[in-house]
């Protein structure tokens, strides 16, 4: 995630309407929007408050909150936290790390595992090398995508939860990367943020992902499209609240060698790109969840994500889980059930 000087575009307040935000009674509240760079997207904040002053200072601690995670994960900074535990663990066996790296990492590890290895945080190696193939327009060097390959996977680093936080990597070159689910993450912590000062009708859109709250005042919920292959037109709209949604695709960017179309996301059990196109939108309960399997499901295709529902009915995970894949064939969708009682 590449940081991005913090500039506000817009803040727009609209008419008087019936307030929803926290208590029950005929009390008038008012539409608040915001708009902010963070982590190298637009963070778009849309509040109905009883107030200017109170939606004001929830909005600066939301993008205080975007700016204090971007410190510890993004993947540009030499000096963000995960580089420099990255970088630490080369010599030493355990790295200290604070809760939130804690938190975000130990949700990888778990969608790592609930998805067979089609989301993993480790690819970043994989991922490196073939960005700078697509940027030479050649296939990387065998023996290179070789030792890549075997940097990716859970076996090369783990957490220690126990008493002091801490990340060991099994590998010096392991490089962890977030970019599939930090995003998620932060929507989620802005989200809680703004919950916890009494607003519930809400909306926090970071890049095209989102977390949605209660519906707007005197409406069933919020107006959102998802994304077909073409762009700028939309699959579909819908009206949701209290949901998550994120979207994953490479409409634009991929490279074509030796007449191969391959596309930016890779698959990390294979450590390679994807050649075909698709387009995915994940709905789930939270933002990181929805962003870490809009990954893994692109990863997995029509086939692969619906196996997938299968074999979680009795386990119940992904419960509430919905994907809406869009390839050249065709639409697909999947709904993860509630857990099935044996």
């Amino acid at each position: 995630m590449k940081p991005f000087p913090a500039v506000i575009l817009a803040v727009i307040s609209a008419a008087l309407l019936p307030c929803c935000a926290r208590r029950a009674n005929a009390q008038e509240c008012e539409r608040y929007e915001y708009l902010e760079y963070k982590m190298a997207v637009p963070v778009r904040l849309i509040l109905f408050a009883e107030s200017k002053d109170q939606a004001d200072k929830a909005a600066e601690d939301v993008y205080r909150r975007f700016d204090a995670l971007n410190e510890v994960m993004s993947d540009w900074s030499p000096e963000s936290e995960i580089i420099r535990a990255c970088r630490a663990a080369r010599s030493q066996e355990k790295v200290p790390i604070s809760d939130d790296l804690y938190r975000v990492l130990a949700l990888a590890r778990r969608y790592t595992a609930l998805t067979g290895g089609a989301f993993d945080a480790s690819v970043s190696p994989v991922v490196k090398l073939w960005r700078r193939s697509r940027l030479m327009g050649k296939l990387p060097p065998e023996p290179n995508l070789t030792r890549a390959k075997a940097l990716v996977g859970q076996k090369n680093w783990s957490l220690e939860g126990a008493g002091e936080k801490a990340l060991s990597l099994a590998d010096p070159q392991v490089r962890l990367d977030l970019g599939g689910i930090g995003k998620g993450f932060a929507i989620d912590e802005a989200f809680e943020l703004l919950r916890a000062r009494g607003l519930t009708a809400v909306l926090v859109d970071a890049g095209g992902d989102m977390r949605l709250g209660a519906p707007p005042p005197g409406k069933q919920g919020w107006t959102v499209t998802l994304a077909s292959l073409q762009k700028d037109v939309p699959l579909e709209t819908r009206v949701l609240h209290d949901t998550a949604i994120a979207s994953s695709g490479d409409t634009f960017q991929f490279v074509e060698i030796d007449g191969v179309r391959y596309s930016h996301i890779i698959d990390p059990r294979r450590g390679e790109p994807l050649t075909q196109r698709r387009v995915v939108s994940v709905l789930a309960p939270t933002a990181a969840e929805a962003d870490a399997l809009a990954s893994a499901f692109t990863v997995l295709g029509p086939e692969g994500t619906g196996a997938l529902a299968e074999e979680e009915q009795s386990a119940g995970e992904l419960s509430g889980v919905e994907a809406v894949i869009v390839t050249e064939e065709g639409v697909t969708r999947v709904s993860f059930a509630p857990r099935r009682e044996p």
